[in-house]
């Protein structure tokens, strides 16, 4: 029996290869991208229909400024409830009572060893008190609330005793401290101690027809059985709609996340109620839990306290439209006007509540208690198979220089990895993969069309429309990679949203003009130019240029924008419905006509970086997955089209400026 040598098996790999031509590596490319696009359209319709059917937005407002309101227009609490719900609210937030609060009202009263025989209560309180410096004393001077704080006290501080009598003392104790700041620190740390509810108010506002929305402090090292306690709390509340967490972090985070994830599903694994997201709310441990109670979650969007007074009516709804409209919140946290004067700001309140009421419905919107959010069906061959698609991608800018083993090779080896962060680490494997979609297609669009042909203007239209069907092919890959719910929902995101937008900027001029037969000529040739003052004042540009290009990537650019863009992006809202993104009708798709209509060229070279800046911003604006789909489409057809006919007016002003100066420079 002959059995094959080892330069049979070489001579073999190299014949397989060499059938791998550019034209069958192209084909069987297209055959991957088109089933990776049939998948993806297939989750993309799913997803359409779960963001079209979730359409109910909850309106709610801060307890302490309806009641403060109410007493301010001699209104009782429930009629001021009742006139809330016929304007559109939906519920009431509730913050969970602290010591702090019962304090600044009196109900509670705090003293330090000694300090309590100063007290005019001192002969109505138990004599067998430990009055020794290192113990805090808490008087409770509020009889109908002593079970309820001793309750949570004993769960949620650690060595409490409790002293019975006319006046109940709960004996508290504490490190001695040893200047008045650490005393100051340690009353803070007890005034932050949340005590539970007032039911009786609870249930005033449930029996109102509104929800009631809870919100829980953190209180010092929780443990599995204060956790236990607190969720059993939550579970008497009336009118329960989604629960949300007051402070930085979720109580019990990192150790005991699965205690409330227990305690918070039923038998059928079913989340008791949503957990709320506060938008730009950096809350540790938020996102888990909302994760692993099965995604039941909502989005909350409000305007900071702080911040309130410099809106206008008006403006602070076009605020509220745009978060739930672009961003899918379905939660408006919203703060009353001028209650630095609560007499005067009822009508005003009432007003503003209806006219957002009304501009929500005309959008399309439903007010009353939010409905869940879905998710798309998919399975872990569905993602992979998408994610094929964008390897076949990368085959393909590989074989646009004709590197064709190399693609092969890396095909391969891409594949391989592919199905390794499937198997092992799946959600990052598929935000990995999204953020490679949206740089491979940018990069493969233009290798294909940006040459040095010139083009007429229809045909440089053309070739601008065709370049970002390209791009958007890796925009609806990367849709199809990250549809799912906890995407949708920004439980999780698309990772590299920098990177996103600044490789493209290094790959793309790479591959155009550095990376060719002779490279490393190319690359000796340009260093050893001399560099004269204009080249040097340009590369000083462009640096400042794109440092602000970066820093405005995401939302933490909003610093940079002036007041005129901010007064151009809301006429554009106002006129168009979405407003498209500026860097693409302004820079990107302008200047990509530029170099379409002259070809590219040793004078006209640098135009490239401000042109990849449209295609990579058309496709980074499908990155933010919690926006739907059908904005962020509308968004792309009209930055393209709006980009176009600046580009037509670019090309007129330069034709105008080269006939009368006589410049060549393009």
């Amino acid at each position: 029996m002959m059995f094959p040598n080892k330069m049979t098996f070489i001579n073999g790999g190299t014949n397989a290869l060499n059938i791998l031509t550019k034209k069958n590596l192209t084909i069987i490319s297209y055959i991957f991208i088109g089933l990776a696009l049939i998948l993806s359209f297939y989750l993309t319709i799913q997803r359409v229909n779960i963001e079209k059917s979730y359409d109910r937005v909850e309106i709610i407002h801060n307890l302490t400024e309806v009641q403060s309101l109410a007493n301010a227009n001699d209104l009782s609490f429930v009629d001021l409830l009742g006139r809330l719900r016929d304007k559109g609210t939906t519920g009431i937030l509730v913050k969970e009572l602290s010591l702090g609060d019962l304090t600044r009202v009196g109900k509670v009263q705090f003293a330090q060893g000694e300090e309590l025989k100063l007290a005019s209560y001192y002969d109505k309180v138990s004599q067998d008190i430990n009055l020794a410096d290192s113990n805090i004393l808490l008087a409770v001077l509020d009889k109908s609330l002593e079970e309820q704080i001793i309750k949570h006290l004993e769960q949620k501080i650690s060595g409490i005793k409790v002293f019975k009598g006319e006046i109940t003392v709960l004996q508290i104790p504490v490190n001695l401290p040893n200047s008045d700041k650490e005393k100051e620190l340690i009353y803070e740390e007890l005034d932050a101690v949340g005590v539970g509810f007032d039911l009786d108010v609870l249930r005033q506002i449930s029996d109102s027809g509104l929800n009631v929305i809870p919100q829980i402090r953190d209180w010092p090292k929780p443990t599995k059985e204060s956790i236990e306690f607190m969720v059993q709390e939550i579970k008497k509340i009336p009118g329960l709609s989604c629960i949300l967490f007051n402070d930085k972090q979720v109580p019990g985070y990192p150790g005991h996340m699965g205690v409330w994830i227990a305690e918070l599903k039923n038998e059928e694994g079913k989340a008791f109620a949503p957990i709320g997201v506060v938008e730009f709310f950096n809350q540790k441990g938020i996102n888990q839990l909302a994760t692993l109670m099965n995604k039941e979650t909502v989005r909350v969007h409000s305007i900071a306290a702080n911040e309130i007074n410099t809106y206008t009516p008006q403006s602070a709804i076009q605020r509220y439209e745009l978060a739930v409209s672009e961003r899918n919140i379905r939660v408006l946290f919203v703060r009353f006007f001028d209650m630095n004067q609560p007499g005067l700001a009822l009508e005003k309140n009432l007003d503003f509540l209806s006219d957002l009421k009304s501009t929500l419905e005309r959008e399309g919107f439903e007010i009353g208690e939010v409905r869940q959010f879905g998710s798309p069906t998919y399975s872990r061959i569905i993602i992979g198979l998408i994610g094929l698609g964008v390897i076949a991608g990368g085959v393909l800018v590989l074989a646009q220089k004709n590197w064709l083993r190399l693609s092969v090779v890396l095909g391969l080896l891409g594949a391989l990895i592919w199905a390794a962060l499937l198997l092992k680490e799946p959600v990052l494997g598929r935000k990995l993969m999204a953020l490679a979609s949206v740089i491979v297609y940018p990069t493969l669009a233009f290798l294909m069309f940006a040459g040095q042909k010139a083009r007429s203007l229809i045909q440089s239209i053309m070739a601008l429309c065709k370049m970002s069907i390209i791009s958007l092919i890796g925009a609806f890959l990367m849709v199809g990679l990250l549809a799912d719910k906890l995407f949708m929902l920004k439980l999780d995101q698309f990772v590299g949203v920098k990177a996103a937008h600044v490789l493209p900027l290094v790959i793309i001029p790479l591959l155009l003009f550095i990376i060719n037969e002779k490279p490393i000529a190319t690359i000796k040739e340009l260093l050893e130019k001399a560099v004269t003052y204009k080249y040097a004042f340009l590369a000083v540009l462009a640096a400042v240029a794109l440092v602000i290009y970066v820093i405005r990537t995401g939302n933490d650019g909003t610093v940079l924008v002036s007041s005129f863009e901010e007064k151009l992006r809301s006429g554009l809202k106002e006129l168009l419905g979405v407003r498209p993104r500026t860097k693409e009708f302004l820079i990107g798709h302008p200047f990509t006509l530029l170099i379409l209509y002259y070809g590219l060229n040793k004078k006209n070279w640098f135009l490239i970086l401000p042109a990849i800046i449209g295609q990579v911003s058309l496709v980074n604006t499908y990155a933010h997955i919690h926006t739907p789909l059908i904005v962020s489409l509308i968004r792309s057809f009209n930055g393209l089209w709006i980009g176009v006919m600046v580009g037509i007016g670019l090309i007129i002003t330069w034709e105008l400026f080269r006939k009368f100066s006589g410049e060549k420079l393009i």
